[in-house]
């Protein structure tokens, strides 16, 4: 496309299956060619990124090249991720990330497969920096009336308010909605940012959620320093100490209904100020991907590219 039409609101609300799918964002701060030094740069933080992630405990930043040619890139992978789930996530998206994104200087991935991952690279430096956009907020197509949504979203606040004295900033906790109804939340912030400005990430992720999609049962938003998830049934295996609650002692209790499958989730439709949309493939893009390949794939794939 010859122009880039950008819509400006508050939310850039994209597609999301059950289980979350890799996900773009294209900065426009900048292009650089094929072959260039900036290209090759990007290419070797992107394989440095996939590659020492794991030894590092799911969190890694690098910067190689000067001046212009300066490239920062950071990768943090979230709920507890195993070294497995870490890369089949890492890799995923970073080949996402350089499908929907090939010429750009600044991007982000934020990957769901297996668990949830952040991939991210700029010519600029960010660590430590807290950074509230670009968001993705996603929601559940099962709705709760206003009086369950707000008892809810109290439950939520409070949690937000325990995952910001946490010195890991991660949280993942439930709390009964009703006498039969847990919910399941799940907040972690990067690492790079201090305790205060996680609390901040992660509360405007919930004034976003709620703003954008109140009453929906169940969610989640993305932004580049920190990742919220809530729903009506546990996920990631993050809540092993929840158990099914005890049969009814009745001597012929009737039989239990056929458990529903999870709703999907669907692209979001709320009011007209309360979304950011960017048009064009050269800017905001979504995508889901399967991924088929073994955690070296990308490091292969990057060092063909280098040798070519």
């Amino acid at each position: 496309m010859g122009s880039k039409t950008t819509v400006s609101l508050l939310l850039h609300l994209i597609f999301l299956s059950i289980t979350l799918t890799d996900a773009q964002n294209c900065y426009n701060t900048g292009n650089f060619t094929a072959n260039s030094t900036y290209a090759k740069n990007r290419d070797l933080v992107l394989r440095s990124l996939a590659s020492n992630v794991t030894a590092n405990r799911g969190f890694y930043n690098t910067t190689i090249g000067s001046g212009n040619d300066t490239v920062y890139g950071l990768v943090h992978c979230m709920a507890s991720s195993s070294a497995e789930n870490c890369s089949l996530c890492v890799n995923s998206s970073i080949q996402a990330l350089m499908t929907a994104c090939p010429n750009q200087k600044e991007a982000i991935s934020w990957g769901g497969n297996p668990l949830p991952c952040i991939v991210r690279y700029a010519n600029r430096y960010f660590f430590g920096s807290l950074e509230l956009s670009p968001t993705s907020a996603l929601y559940n197509t099962g709705k709760m009336d206003a009086t369950q949504f707000d008892q809810a979203w109290s439950a939520v606040k409070d949690i937000v308010t325990r995952a910001n004295s946490t010195r890991n900033m991660l949280a993942a906790e439930t709390t009964d909605l009703s006498s039969t109804q847990k919910i399941y939340v799940f907040m972690q912030c990067t690492p790079d940012v201090s305790q205060s400005n996680c609390g901040e990430c992660l509360q405007q992720s919930v004034d976003d959620y709620k703003s954008c999609c109140y009453s929906y049962q169940g969610g989640a938003v993305q932004k580049p320093n920190c990742f919220f998830r809530w729903d009506l049934y546990p996920y990631y295996n993050l809540f092993p100490q929840v158990t099914s609650p005890s049969p009814s002692p009745s001597p012929s209790p009737p039989p239990p209904p056929p458990a529903s499958p999870s709703p999907p989730f669907i692209v979001s439709s709320p009011p007209p100020t309360s979304i950011t949309i960017t048009k064009g493939k050269e800017n905001t893009t979504s995508r889901t991907v399967i991924v088929t390949t073994v955690p070296t794939a990308i490091l292969l794939a990057l060092e063909a590219k280098a040798r070519g």
